[in-house]
């Protein structure tokens, strides 16, 4: 079950960003990595910068695809708080990650505008 901080991160997000935030933590969602590992896809690597595969951290912190949405968009947290504790866990990350998963465009098939 989810525990009691988790249900205070999420208790005011829409039904969506809810969704996509446990599907971050948990690693079950639509990038290539989780996609090949079920068999849905053919290769785990990056669709955009083929240099690794495509997990949580990948997407989020060091595809060379999306550096300037990174730079953009996480700029509040400076060096040290760009970090998948930081920006899965914090109340102040959450309108910044959302923006960015919008920003990408990457999950807009399966989760629509953010």
């Amino acid at each position: 079950l989810p525990s009691k901080k988790f249900d205070e991160l999420v208790c005011a997000l829409p039904r969506r960003h809810a969704n996509l935030l446990l599907q971050l933590r948990t690693g079950h969602i639509p990038l290539q990595a989780h996609l090949a590992r079920i068999s849905k896809a053919p290769s785990p690597l990056c669709p955009t910068c083929q240099e690794e595969p495509e997990t949580v951290a990948h997407y989020l912190l060091r595809c060379p695809t999306y550096w300037l949405h990174r730079a953009v968009h996480f700029v509040t947290f400076g060096f040290t708080g760009r970090n998948l504790a930081v920006l899965l866990n914090s109340d102040d990350a959450m309108g910044p990650l959302f923006k960015y998963v919008n920003a990408t465009g990457r999950l807009r098939r399966v989760f629509g505008e953010m």
